[in-house]
């Protein structure tokens, strides 16, 4: 049985393994408009002009600096993107959003900082505040006037987040709580007025409250970290803190539904700023490999720095293919509800949780890979922090990390396909993408779907239940299902180029059809690991005809990337 996904058919919860989708059904980077790049490009002055000339200060740590550029960030409206109108805000789509956070990128440590108050900072008021909530702070969080941050983590409770041990003890007056606890790990942390603080009413109903520094939170000392240290980082106390019960968020008991929400409202986007920060080391890297001179010529011209090049170009555009895929889908969805119910909007959202961890991990990791091989085009250079890479190499390896690990998000995404109604539907009644023709690279992801549904289901059934606690077997499932996901937009994408046409159009081929030839052996590997542990000691059958079905080629990649690389080097920059 075969299905066809077109333009009017629901996107989410994985229902990208279950069909066929056309170029015109998914949204693009080519399909920005004017006024969203204008936001892109305002924000981009922004940090040239404000930011980054006072970098040596922010990695100082000045803090009342940073304060003075949030509100000067305000002033420019970037505080204000996701805020409705009705507090102040703009009440703006998250592909605009998504625009200016990309951005922001070319300083990582303020984008940090920034990001911290405008997003999980700001967001937990905005979906679950009530009016009053909104009335009193959004505003303030709006113009810069308070700076917002997120107090979750703690000594004890971090990727296990229900586990913390801040207590919320009633007061005998009945009109206040009196917090108790530690939190660990807070961005914004030294200087922040307001804080989302999760703490256990009476030791037992995980709850959300709004805390204000004037009850009583005190600051630890500033974290030494590996990289980002242009931000603040630190413990927070709470030590009798007393809180109005005014300011609980949300309802006592259900403040999982504010954490898990608003961090996965954070990946929604996280995914434009990790790839914009690849595109700056991979044009950065670009443009001293052809200025640098070894043998008595440009090492953009030896083959294997061309490789390196055109493997970064490689992750960078599929990165932006399936960063905007998703935000354009969520778009879609989020207007056809009203942008002022915040459970509305977040039930849009969740929605599309696997495709949000999807796009967190793997844009994640193509950063990872970038920052290092642009390191490494710059030789013993790269090692020196008088050359850019190092710092974009240590600022890089938080994003693997914060806003749930990639373990944890690997674990989202094979859980929730295997709980997904539209997937277990599919599996039931045995659909999958049609396998068709065209391109050897749609016959490739065609193949990659079913086999991907079919390993899906044979854990399923193998398991049932208990496949969450299988974490290896669901961490290969989901290693399978972001490779097509991946492989899916970048070709989505380049089809789309090639029917506007355009010169970069050839290079987004080339691109693909490099992305094809090794995806299908990442693929061919994650599932014959899947497969000996799901099959047995009767695997070698099962596993032979995997590798069957993802058999592709042969295709002279070394070719495509010398073209890709070519291209990129003709343009001294990233040019796609």
């Amino acid at each position: 049985m075969t299905i066809r996904i077109d333009t009017d058919m629901r996107a989410g919860s994985g229902r990208f393994l279950i069909g066929d989708t056309t170029a015109d059904a998914v949204f693009t980077r080519e399909d920005l408009s004017e006024e969203q790049l204008l936001f892109g490009r305002a924000a981009e002055e922004f940090m040239r002009t404000e930011v980054v000339p006072r970098a040596a200060e922010i990695y100082a740590k000045n803090w009342p600096l940073t304060r003075e550029l949030i509100r000067k960030a305000a002033d420019r409206d970037f505080t204000r993107l996701e805020i409705p109108e009705a507090y102040g805000g703009l009440g703006l789509d998250k592909v605009s959003t998504a625009c200016v956070g990309e951005q922001l990128g070319l300083l990582p440590s303020f984008a940090g900082s920034l990001g911290a108050h405008t997003s999980i900072g700001t967001l937990p008021i905005v979906y679950f505040g009530n009016d009053e909530q909104r009335q009193c702070y959004l505003p303030r969080l709006a113009n810069g006037e308070l700076i917002g941050a997120f107090a979750l983590t703690e000594p004890e409770a971090g990727s296990d987040a229900l586990s913390a041990r801040t207590t919320a003890t009633l007061t005998p007056d009945g009109k206040h709580y009196s917090i108790r606890g530690q939190k660990l790990w807070i961005t914004n942390g030294g200087f922040a007025d307001i804080f989302t603080v999760f703490a256990k009413v009476d030791g037992k109903h995980f709850t959300a409250f709004i805390v204000e520094r004037g009850m009583g939170v005190i600051s630890g000392a500033e974290e030494h970290k590996l990289g980002l240290d242009g931000n603040s980082t630190t413990a927070l106390m709470f030590d009798d803190v007393k809180v109005p019960v005014e300011n609980v968020l949300g309802t006592v008991g259900e403040g999982h539904k504010v954490a898990f929400n608003i961090l996965n409202l954070g990946r929604v986007k996280l995914g434009t700023r990790n790839i914009g920060g690849a595109k700056q080391a991979l044009s950065a890297a670009v443009k001293y490999a052809i200025g640098r001179k070894q043998f008595g010529q440009s090492i953009a011209s030896f083959g294997l720095i061309k490789h390196k090049i055109a493997e970064m170009s490689v992750r960078c555009f599929v990165g932006d293919a399936m960063v905007f895929r998703s935000l354009g889908e969520v778009d879609a969805a989020l207007s056809k509800v009203d942008a002022n119910d915040g459970a509305a909007v977040l039930k849009e959202i969740e929605e599309f949780a696997i495709e949000c961890s999807i796009n967190k991990v793997w844009s994640s990791e193509a950063l990872a890979y970038v920052v290092d091989e642009a390191l490494q085009v710059y030789g013993g250079n790269g090692y020196s922090r008088e050359f850019p890479a190092e710092r974009a190499y240590r600022d890089a390896r938080i994003t693997r990390i914060y806003e749930g690990t990639n373990e944890i998000n690997r674990l989202i995404v094979g859980t929730r396909l295997a709980k997904s109604s539209a997937v277990t539907t599919a599996m039931a009644s045995g659909a999958s993408a049609a396998e068709q023709g065209g391109s050897a690279e749609r016959q490739l992801l065609a193949r990659a779907k079913r086999l991907t549904m079919q390993t899906l289901a044979l854990a399923s059934k193998k398991y049932g239940k208990g496949l969450s606690s299988e974490q290896e077997v669901v961490g290969r499932l989901a290693d399978m299902a972001i490779e097509v996901y991946a492989l899916e937009s970048a070709i989505l994408r380049a089809e789309k180029m090639q029917k506007r046409g355009g010169g970069n159009a050839a290079t987004a081929l080339d691109i693909v059809t490099v992305f094809a030839a090794d995806a299908s052996d990442r693929l061919g590997i994650a599932a014959k690991n899947a497969l000996a542990t799901l099959e047995g000691p009767n695997a070698g059958a099962a596993i032979d005809r995997a590798l069957s079905e993802l058999r592709h080629g042969p295709v002279d990649t070394i070719a495509a990337r010398r073209r890709v690389a070519d291209a990129v080097i003709e343009a001294g920059r990233y040019p796609l």
